[in-house]
C-alpha cells in the first residue's frame, strides 16, 4: 500500500527523533533513517534532498513540542514560582529521559559545527528563549512581580545554569546532588533578579 507523502515524512522524521535518541547523532544515514521508519531509500529521499534537510525538518519538529514544560506553568502564583516550576519539569525530563537532552545537545552541536550548510543552529536557542520567555512575560504580567533583570536575560541564564546542569549530570550522575545545585542556581538566579 503506497503510504502519502506527507505521512511519510512524518514518518521519516519520527524516526529521525528516535535514532538520534536512542543512537546519537552520527548514526543519521538516510539509509537509518528509511530502515527505521521502515521505508524504501528512494522514499526518504523523494521526501528529503540530504540529511541536512532532513535533520532541520527533525528539529523543527523537537521545537514544536518546547511548550511541555510550560502548559501547566501556575500564572496566578508569580514569576518565581513559574521558574521554578519549569525547572522542575526540566530536570525531571532530563531524569526520565537523558538519552533525550543527550540527543539535542548532539543535534545542537552537530548543527553548529554544520552552520554553512543548515540554518539551524541560529533557531534552537532562539526557539527556547521565545517559548520561555512569551510564557514568564505572560506571568509577569498577570502578576505584581517586578524583574529588575529583562525577561530574555532571565530566559537566557536559566538556560545557561540548566545545560550545565545537565552536562554535568550525564556525565557522572552520581557525582553530586546535581538536582539540587541546579536548583541551588536557579534560586540565585531569582534572588539576583529581584524575585
Amino acid at each position: 500500500m503506497r503510504v502519502p507523502a506527507v505521512e511519510r515524512k512524518s514518518q521519516l522524521i519520527a524516526a529521525t527523533v528516535e535514532l538520534m535518541r536512542r543512537e546519537g547523532v552520527q548514526s543519521v544515514t538516510m539509509r537509518a533513517i528509511a530502515k527505521e521508519a521502515n521505508a524504501p531509500l528512494a522514499t526518504a529521499h523523494y521526501c528529503f534532498s540530504n540529511k541536512d534537510e532532513l535533520m532541520d525538518a527533525a528539529a523543527e519538529a523537537w521545537l514544536r513540542n518546547l511548550n511541555r514544560f510550560a502548559s501547566d506553568v501556575p500564572v496566578h502564583l508569580g514569576l518565581r514560582r513559574a521558574v521554578e516550576q519549569v525547572a522542575e519539569g526540566y530536570w525531571r525530563s532530563l531524569e526520565e529521559e537523558p538519552a533525550s537532552l543527550l540527543a539535542e545537545i548532539e543535534l545542537i552541536m552537530w548543527a553548529t559545527r554544520n552552520a554553512d550548510s543548515s540554518p539551524l543552529a541560529a533557531k534552537i536557542y532562539p526557539a527556547y528563549e521565545v517559548e520561555l520567555g512569551t510564557m514568564l512575560t505572560a506571568v509577569a504580567d498577570s502578576s505584581d512581580d517586578r524583574c529588575v533583570m529583562s525577561i530574555p536575560d532571565l530566559v537566557r541564564c536559566f538556560l545557561m545554569i540548566f545545560d550545565g546542569a545537565a552536562m554535568q549530570y550525564m556525565t557522572d550522575p552520581d557525582a553530586a546532588d546535581h538536582r539540587g545545585l541546579f536548583l541551588l542556581m536557579v534560586d540565585a538566579l531569582l534572588v539576583k533578579a529581584g524575585l
